[in-house]
C-alpha cells in the first residue's frame, strides 16, 4: 500500500527515509522490480494535461506518458513508429499514415484515422487558442481513407512533416467533444499510463494503463512532483524519496560527482544560451554595437569557471543534435576585447549605461550567467546594469519590445530542425521573437519552401545573416544534468524528456 505522506510535497521535503511505495527505493531497496513506483522530482509544476496546451518540457514529461504520438523520437533522436506503424510520402505535398489496427484510447475509442483528423482540426481551430497551433497549421487537409489510413496534404512541401508527427499527441474525438474545456481535468489518452490525479504544485500521479497497445509499462505507478528547491531535489535522491530528479546546477553536479553519494547523469542538450538584442532600443539598433558585444564575450571563461565544464561551446545557435545544419558555416564570434573596446569608443559609448536583461531561475545559473556577461561588457568600457526577472515576465518583455537593449535568451528546439528555432526567436511572427526584419522574414520563408541541398544552403545563409548583422551571439549549449539513486539505469536524452520505459 502506498505511503500517502511520501507522495505529497510535504512528505518529499520531510524527514529522511520515508518510503514512497511498496517497492520503491529507500535505502537499499531496488527500483527495477516490476510493479514499483518511479518518483521523479522536477523543478516546477506542469502547465496542462491537455496536449493542445503543451509548451514546456516539464509538461511534456507528463503528457508523454498519457498520449500516443503519431511517430516517436527514439533515444538517439531518430524518428520511429508510434500510433502509426508507417508513413509514406506519396507526392511533394502529400503523406499517407498507416495506423496500427490494435490501438485504443483508455475509454475504448479507437486510435484511428478519424482521431488524427479530429486532433489536427482541434489544434488548428481558432477557438481552441492552442499555443502550439503554428506547429500544425501547414497540415491543412486530412482525408480519412479507412480506419487505418489517413492522407495528409500541405500547401507546399513540408520538410518538417515527420518532426510534426513526433509532436502530434492524439485525443479521442467523442470524449474530447463531450468534456469540452474540462478535458484537461479528466484527460483520456492511449499512452502507457492513465491519470490517477493531479494536484497543482503538489504532484501528478499516473497508473499503468492495462489496455495499452504497446509493451507493458515497467512501473505500475509514476509520480512526477514539482520541487522548485534544488537542495530539496538532491535531498530526495539521497534519502531514497525520489529515484530521479531534474535541473541540477553545475555547482551541485560538481560537488555530487566528487562526493559520490548519488549518480550524476548528463548529456549535451538542445538548449542553447544566446545573447540577443532589442533593436528598438538604442544603441542595439546599431549593428556595430551588437558586433562589439559579440567580440567582448569570453564564453570559455563562463563555461570553465561558472559552469564547471557542464556546457559546450556552439558554432551557431543550434545544439549538436539538431539536424539539417551545414557544418561549414560559423555563426559564433571570436573573443577580441581590444577590437570591441575600439568599436565602443568610436561609437562614443564608453561609460554609457547599458541595461542587460535575463531570466532568473528558469535554467541552472541563468542569472549568474547574465551577471558574468555584464562583468565582461564592463571590461570594454560599458557601464552595464544587469536586471533579471522570472521567465514569464522576461519573455513577455521580449515579445512586446520592452526588453533591455541586450538580453540573454535560452533557446529550445523540440523539432531537431533549425528552421522552427529561427522562426520562434527571430521571425516577426515567432512565438518568442521581438525581432522585426522583413528581409530576414523573407529568407526564412524561402528556406522553409526548399528541400534537400537547397534547404541546407538557405539555412547556411540564415546563419550568416544572424552573424553578419550581429543579430545573435551564440554562447553555449547547456548540459542536461540529473541526480539519481545509484541503482537507477538510464541514459539522458538530448531532448530533455524522461520516458519511463527507458528507465530501469
Amino acid at each position: 500500500m502506498l505511503n500517502r505522506r511520501a507522495l505529497t510535497r510535504r512528505g518529499l521535503l520531510g524527514g529522511a527515509g520515508v518510503a514512497v511505495g511498496a517497492g520503491a527505493l529507500a535505502g537499499g531497496a531496488r527500483a527495477e522490480l516490476k510493479g514499483d513506483t518511479l518518483v521523479i522530482g522536477q523543478a516546477g509544476d506542469i502547465v496542462s494535461l491537455d496536449p493542445a496546451y503543451r509548451v514546456d518540457t516539464l509538461t511534456g514529461n507528463v503528457q508523454k506518458h498519457l498520449y500516443d504520438t503519431v511517430l516517436t523520437r527514439r533515444p538517439d533522436m531518430g524518428v520511429g513508429p508510434g500510433a502509426a506503424e508507417a508513413v509514406e510520402r506519396i507526392g511533394p505535398t502529400a503523406w499517407r499514415l498507416r495506423l496500427r489496427p490494435d490501438r485504443r484510447f483508455a475509454n475504448g475509442e479507437p486510435v484511428d484515422a478519424q482521431c488524427v483528423q479530429y486532433t489536427l482540426a482541434r489544434l488548428n481551430a481558432p477557438e481552441t487558442r492552442s499555443p502550439i497551433r503554428s506547429f500544425f497549421e501547414p497540415l491543412n487537409k486530412v482525408t480519412v481513407e479507412s480506419p487505418t489510413s489517413a492522407l495528409i496534404e500541405t500547401e507546399t512541401p513540408d520538410a518538417l512533416f515527420l518532426a510534426r508527427m513526433t509532436n502530434l499527441q492524439l485525443v479521442p474525438p467523442r470524449a474530447t467533444e463531450k468534456l469540452g474545456l474540462k478535458f484537461g481535468e479528466a484527460p483520456i489518452g492511449s499512452g502507457p499510463y492513465t491519470l490517477d490525479h493531479w494536484r497543482r504544485n503538489d504532484e501528478v500521479v499516473l497508473n499503468a494503463n492495462p489496455t495499452y497497445g504497446g509493451p507493458a509499462p515497467r512501473f505500475a505507478r509514476l509520480v512526477i512532483r514539482p520541487v522548485p528547491e534544488e537542495i530539496a531535489r538532491i535531498s530526495a535522491v539521497k534519502t531514497g524519496q525520489a529515484q530521479l530528479v531534474t535541473n541540477i546546477s553545475p555547482n551541485q553536479a560538481d560537488a555530487l560527482q566528487r562526493a559520490g553519494a548519488v549518480q550524476v547523469l548528463r548529456t549535451a542538450s538542445n538548449r542553447v544560451m544566446v545573447v540577443q538584442f532589442n533593436k528598438m532600443a538604442a544603441p542595439a539598433d546599431d549593428p556595430r554595437f551588437r558586433r562589439a558585444v559579440g567580440l567582448a564575450i569570453n564564453r570559455d571563461e563562463i563555461i570553465r569557471g561558472l559552469l564547471k565544464g557542464f556546457a559546450s561551446p556552439v558554432r551557431g545557435i543550434f545544439g549538436a543534435a539538431i539536424q539539417g545544419v551545414p557544418q561549414d558555416v560559423r555563426g559564433d564570434f571570436d573573443y577580441d576585447p581590444d577590437q570591441a573596446r575600439r568599436i565602443i569608443q568610436e561609437l562614443g559609448l564608453a561609460g554609457r549605461e547599458i541595461e542587460l536583461a535575463g531570466a532568473a531561475g528558469r535554467y541552472p545559473l541563468d542569472r549568474e550567467c547574465a551577471l558574468a556577461i555584464g562583468a565582461q561588457l564592463r571590461r570594454i568600457g560599458l557601464q552595464v546594469k544587469v536586471r533579471t526577472s522570472d521567465y514569464g515576465s522576461f519573455a513577455e518583455d521580449i515579445k512586446t519590445n520592452r526588453v533591455a537593449p541586450v538580453f540573454i535568451q535560452p533557446h529550445g528546439n523540440v523539432w531537431l530542425d533549425p528552421l522552427p528555432q529561427i522562426i520562434a526567436f527571430f521571425d516577426s511572427r515567432g512565438h518568442w521573437s521581438g525581432w522585426r526584419d522583413p528581409a530576414l522574414d523573407a529568407m526564412i520563408a524561402r528556406a522553409g519552401n526548399a528541400e534537400g541541398d537547397a534547404r541546407l544552403a538557405r539555412v547556411g545563409d540564415l546563419i550568416r545573416k544572424l552573424h553578419d548583422d550581429a543579430i545573435a551571439v551564440p554562447l553555449y549549449a547547456d548540459e542536461v544534468i540529473y541526480a539519481a539513486v545509484p541503482e537507477l539505469k538510464w541514459s539522458p536524452r538530448a531532448d530533455d524528456l524522461i520516458v519511463a520505459s527507458e528507465v530501469s
